[in-house]
């Protein structure tokens, strides 16, 4: 196997009008000074009834099929009641810290979870992704032709073998793998070149997006990381993904950290504080050959994206 340089992490938009997407170099920190920064969050796990009925009625005002909404909430189930009360999730409701990362026992988390699924690595965030949104994703009938590796898919791959009961059809895995494949692309930093990339290769696959510019629907929000495995070889694959929906007056994001961390919903006010969150986590590199991560909503850069502005900082 190839090794993946960069940043698998221990392997772990919506717009009116078309507006020229920037390059790395156009988003600069003067840009990022526009909109005030925030370093708070709030934040449930879902662990309680309650505000498990109350984000699902968010999942299906937002076009979210019951019986999607319904796996997801058994994933959720799954996960909480087999790592216990000693992982520090938020036992109930919606909580708000001052910090962009909420802490968890991480180690607790996988001794309880391996010790019940010894074989199983989980749900991670593409497999929680796609079990909400399969039905909003449009697909072609054949059958999906691999022509690139497996380096970051082999662990859904797994999962989806072991996991306790089927999760997707031998179609819908098709699919899963059609969106989530790895995509070749240059060796540049320049984010537009990699958007264009992946907008190509979703297309050539017969990728799209149903309600893609209804900002009343659920959307499909990927962080795209660049890898270079050699100067000449690299490639974009989604790192990090999750689900947005409308929640009252604001938005809410539907995430899995990773296989064996936790579920999140998270309140932000606009899509400038999504991003903030997402690259405080995930851009924090220096110097490094690749392009930073950038954020798709669907198959467009997200509205809001931007530079991790806490770089050097940690939040």
């Amino acid at each position: 196997m190839k090794k993946i340089v960069l940043t698998l992490f221990s392997l772990v938009a919506i717009a009116c009008q078309e507006k020229k997407t920037p390059t790395t170099a156009a988003i600069n920190t003067s840009q990022v000074a526009e909109e005030k920064a925030t370093s708070t969050l709030t934040y449930s796990n879902l662990v309680d009834t309650a505000t498990q009925d109350e984000v699902q009625k968010a999942l299906t005002a937002a076009g979210i099929a019951e019986q999607n909404i319904t796996s997801f909430l058994e994933q959720v189930n799954l996960f909480n009641q087999t790592i216990g009360d000693k992982a520090g999730l938020v036992s109930k409701g919606f909580v708000t810290i001052d910090s962009l990362l909420p802490k968890y026992d991480e180690v607790a988390i996988q001794t309880d979870w391996t010790t019940k699924y010894p074989t199983f690595q989980g749900y991670n965030c593409r497999l929680t992704s796609f079990t909400l949104l399969r039905d909003l994703i449009a697909f072609p009938d054949k059958k999906f032709a691999n022509k690139g590796g497996d380096e970051v898919l082999f662990i859904d791959r797994e999962s989806l073998r072991n996991a306790p009961k089927k999760l997707f059809t031998t179609k819908e895995e098709n699919d899963f793998f059609a969106l989530f494949t790895e995509v070749p692309t240059a060796n540049t930093k320049d984010i537009n070149a990699h958007l264009q990339a992946m907008q190509r290769a979703w297309k050539e696959r017969g990728i799209s997006f149903h309600y893609k510019g209804d900002p009343t629907k659920a959307s499909l929000i990927s962080v795209v990381f660049h890898s270079q495995i050699t100067p000449e070889e690299n490639m974009l694959f989604v790192g990090h993904v999750g689900v947005l929906v409308p929640f009252e007056s604001k938005l809410l994001f539907v995430e899995k950290l990773a296989f064996q961390e936790p579920y999140q919903v998270i309140i932000f006010a606009n899509r400038t504080e999504l991003s903030d969150y997402l690259m405080n986590r995930y851009d924090v590199e220096w110097e490094q050959p690749n392009a930073i991560p950038f954020i798709m909503e669907n198959d467009t850069l997200m509205d809001g994206y931007r530079p991790n502005p806490y770089k050097g900082i940690g939040r």
